[in-house]
């Protein structure tokens, strides 16, 4: 008999527990890690960049030091800029998350990121050919 009572305050504890992951699966749940996800995508980003003006500064003698330092420089700005933005959709996405608005008209960023991004481009391009001009 009090295994029976046992299995019965069992079978109300799980029952709260599905009932509870119910509430946090789903959607939801699973965009918010995506959202996360690609926040940190943004962030490994930045991180290759940070490491990439490093090696910019500290391991090229090919260009002169100044050229150097303003390279490393953009890319850490560069690193600085990603973090923001990756931080900014994140945020945008998780209120539309928990406004249960995935999907529609503000779901897309209008191409401030591509404009944005095909900037930075050619701005490191620009930098890459100063530094082909300006090598020996």
């Amino acid at each position: 008999m009090p295994d029976h009572e046992a299995s019965a305050g069992d079978d109300a504890a799980r029952g709260s527990d599905a009932s509870a992951r119910s509430e946090v699966e789903g959607p939801g749940l699973r965009n918010t890690l995506a959202n996360e996800r690609t926040l940190l995508a943004w962030f490994r980003t930045a991180l290759a960049l940070l490491a990439a003006s490093f090696a910019v500064v500290k391991l090229t003698d090919i260009t002169p030091h100044a050229l150097r330092l303003a390279m490393g420089s953009y890319l850490i700005a560069l690193a600085v800029g990603v973090v923001g933005a990756g931080y900014l959709q994140w945020r945008a996405r998780q209120a539309r998350i928990r406004q249960a608005r995935i999907r529609g008209p503000d779901a897309l960023d209008r191409g401030r990121s591509a404009l944005s991004l095909t900037v930075a481009l050619f701005l490191l391009a620009g930098f890459v050919i100063a530094v082909i001009v300006v090598a020996p």
